[in-house]
């Protein structure tokens, strides 16, 4: 008994010493949904003023502490945390808040900035987001982004419309990572189908020209596809969703971090077979790579690598009896496209101090797609005769690099970069000859042996830009942009004076632009604010302005200019948040394809004569009355016309001069709204409905011909427990018939189908 005593005495005593020595905590700070490390989160000993940060892999290490210790743990962007810490090893789950003030944006600087500390219109899709959604397509996401319509044309084939009308005009810059996935001059309005949607993470959405720091293109939009990073404990998912109109896809994903390495590897493969269109299946292979490494505290280097297969075949749109008695049959039956790209990104990363670091990323990219397209073969061919068609390849290869270095002052934040792109393009169009049976089906085609085009275009863009923004008050911030560009286009005709299309003679171009941004921020109070901006865009003609006649057009960019207010509140602790921004963007110089007839001479040339003016008023509610319950209502108003808009000229005069007129494929309304109720009783349960509007527009320049809109409801549910979710999308819930877009030419309306009532299902399994 006695010794019995005594040990216990002893094990108390052996208790209490080792509690009261001093130890080293060792620990990890991570993102609760994605499992990744949040860098720069502050950890504080409470009641002292004792602390860290998390370096690149969120791990943090804290000295000479006595246990127990109550510890706090924050970041911009995520709720606080606090613990008692009993424990020398820990690892810390941070949640994000639903604060839209405290979200942390990149794509504006390519610095993590507050946004509220950004003077232009961004909106943010989370990974929150992104989990309880499931978009099948990136438009179900982006279009409850404000001021965005992103158009699903079927099989992730797309158009978009932010401040501009719907189009395939190269007004957008799509990113990954803060690097365009498409290098200047090679714009495909698909080129989203070529993005690995089961790595994307998140994305930003930047409304108007963004030129003073991403270059051209950037005139409507710029939209960052940003893909998950390594995560710091071991992860691993796989999940499988089907539809009842023929889509099915299987995702598979794992990640984790061994002592300074960490690695993630998305990946999915998707398919429609026999699905509601006649000749409209797909299937797509997408898979990423990233490997980060953590050299130390102040250095780190990032490589991702994605590759995607894509082939669909092609449809075509569909007339007005066929749209309006829901015959989904297709005219065509070989039309296709073939897409194929492989993206590398290598970026170094090095903290000097901590008021100076540097970026520097290597690219490669490696793309082609091959088409039959349906919208290259007449669909005024009579019946059982022959009509011509084109098998063609677009390739092209990128070689570059961006570097950024960033300062910080008391007031003043500096980021100085420039950026380098090689772009070798080749192009091939083959002639066909299409058969038009007696029934009016495109039903087979022949190569006839010629070359409609064979060229190839070696693209250089250089560019510098510098950015800074100077804190005048604690409540008022300036800031202001330059980049200057330089674009050189080296044509060669393979074909000569024999080509029927590209069939300008070897030339070489140039072009220059400069592009300034100038904004302002005034903090009323905490959670309200109010900004204003000028911004400058700019598009060097294409390929296409510049090469399809027999003489090459003197042509300049095209220049866009944007004036921009915008307010946000945050009110009621949360519990309602506005942001909201007007505009008015002109545009001028833009490239016209005019007819002139002088004379018995009838010529087709490329002109900077036009000029549209685009003006809006964009915004974003959130309401969260109650804890289980929230409601969001995002979209615009905007007005989009043709200022000086001729066509054809006779003898001088404009016979055909839309100037004055509505732009075709421009509604005034877009609204997207969502209900959400998240029952506490059962926790991990989503229940959401959805309204799409899209208002009525022209469909022909000549505002002639319009299409009356449409309103779509779609329903969501979902829920969580454990290492399981399940997920049930009813899209389109009352089977309403509507066109994603309507387009008239010579007369003559055809429609893009929206999806009809679908029912898709989808589980995951958290395997770690």
């Amino acid at each position: 008994m006695n010794k019995s005593i005594l040990t216990s005495i002893l094990l108390v005593f052996g208790v209490a010493f080792s509690y009261a020595q001093e130890t080293t905590i060792e620990g990890k700070v991570v993102d609760n949904l994605t499992k990744e490390p949040i860098l720069g989160a502050s950890i504080l000993i409470e009641n002292t003023h004792k602390g860290t940060t998390t370096n690149e892999l969120g791990e943090f290490i804290i000295k000479n502490v006595k246990l127990p210790i109550n510890i706090s743990t924050s970041f911009l962007g995520y709720k606080t945390k606090k613990i008692s810490v009993n424990k020398t090893s820990l690892i810390i789950y941070l949640e994000t808040t639903d604060n839209r003030l405290e979200e942390v944006v990149v794509s504006a600087s390519r610095t993590q900035k507050r946004r509220e500390d950004v003077p232009v219109a961004i909106s943010t899709i989370t990974a929150k987001m992104l989990d309880e959604i499931k978009p099948i397509t990136i438009d179900q996401v982006l279009n409850q982004a404000a001021g965005v319509l992103m158009i699903d044309l079927g099989n992730e084939q797309h158009m978009m419309a932010i401040r501009q009308p719907i189009s395939t005009k190269s007004l957008y810059l799509y990113l990954e990572d803060g690097i365009p996935i498409r290098p200047t001059g090679v714009f495909n309005h698909n080129a989203l189908l070529e993005m690995n949607m089961a790595a994307t993470e998140s994305i930003e959405i930047i409304r108007g020209p963004y030129s003073s720091l991403y270059g051209s293109e950037a005139i409507g939009g710029a939209i960052n596809f940003f893909i998950a990073n390594p995560t710091a404990i071991p992860t691993g998912s796989f999940s499988i969703r089907g539809s009842d109109q023929g889509y099915s896809r299987m995702d598979a994903k794992v990640s984790t971090t061994f002592n300074k390495t960490g690695v993630y590897v998305s990946g999915y493969k998707s398919q429609i077979k026999d699905g509601i269109r006649a000749y409209g299946d797909y299937n797509k292979e997408a898979i990423t790579v990233k490997i980060l490494h953590s050299f130390n505290d102040k250095t780190t280097w990032s490589n991702t690598l994605t590759n995607i297969n894509y082939y669909s075949e092609m449809s075509g749109s569909l007339d007005e009896i066929k749209y309006k008695n829901k015959d989904y049959t297709s005219y065509h039956t070989f039309t296709f496209r073939d897409a194929k790209a492989l993206r590398f990104n290598s970026t170094l990363k090095h903290i000097w101090d901590a008021k100076n670091n540097t970026s520097f990323s290597l690219i490669y990219r490696d793309n082609t797609m091959k088409q039959n397209p349906s919208y290259r073969i007449d669909s005024r061919a009579d019946f059982d005769s022959y009509t011509p068609g084109q098998l063609n390849d677009n390739s092209f290869n990128s070689y570059g690099f961006v570097a950024q270095h960033n300062i910080k002052f008391d007031r003043i934040t500096v980021n100085v970069g420039t950026s380098l792109d090689y772009s070798p393009n080749t192009y091939e169009a083959l002639e066909t000859s299409v058969y038009r049976n007696t029934e009016g089906i495109y039903e087979s085609y022949t190569l006839t042996g010629d070359y409609l085009s064979n060229y190839a275009v070696d693209l250089f863009n250089i560019g510098g830009y510098f950015s800074g923004e100077y804190k005048l008050t604690e409540k008022i911030k300036l800031n202001a942009a330059i980049r200057i560009d330089q674009f050189n286009y080296d044509f060669t005709n393979r074909l000569g004076a024999d080509a029927s299309d590209y069939k300008a003679p070897n030339t070489e171009t140039s072009f220059s632009a400069f592009t300034p941004r100038l904004g302002a921020i005034y903090d009323i109070d905490k959670g309200i604010g109010i900004y204003a901006n000028y911004s400058n865009g700019f598009l060097p003609p294409s390929v296409g302005d510049l090469y399809r006649g027999s003489d090459v057009p003197l042509l300049d960019p095209s220049k866009f200019n944007n004036y921009e207010v915008g307010s946000w509140l945050s009110l009621f602790n949360n519990k309602l948040y506005i942001d909201v921004a007007a505009y008015y963007l002109r545009g001028k110089d833009e490239v016209v394809s005019v007819s002139v007839l002088e004379g018995d001479v009838s010529i087709r040339e490329n002109r900077n004569v036009g000029e549209t003016e685009h003006l809006g008023f964009e915004y974003l509610f959130k309401i969260k009355p109650i804890e289980d319950v929230s409601f969001r209502l995002s979209g615009s108003y905007s007005e989009h016309n043709y200022i000086d808009f001729v066509t054809k000229l006779v003898d001088g005069e404009a016979t055909t001069d839309y100037s004055g007129n509505e732009m075709n494929g421009a509604p005034n309304w877009v609204n997207n709204a969502e209900l959400v109720y998240r029952p506490e009783f059962v926790k991990g349960l989503r229940l959401g409905l959805e309204w799409q509007h899209v208002g009525e527009y022209f469909t022909d320049q000549a505002n002639q011909y319009t299409y009356g809109g449409y309103d779509v409801f779609n329903a969501r549910v979902g829920y969580k427990k454990g290492h399981w979710h399940i997920w049930a999308n009813l899209l389109n819930v009352a089977d309403k018939l509507y066109a994603v877009r309507a387009s008239t030419d010579w007369g003559r309306t055809t429609y893009t189908p929206g999806t009809p009532r679908t029912f898709n299902l989808g589980l995951e399994i958290n395997l770690f």
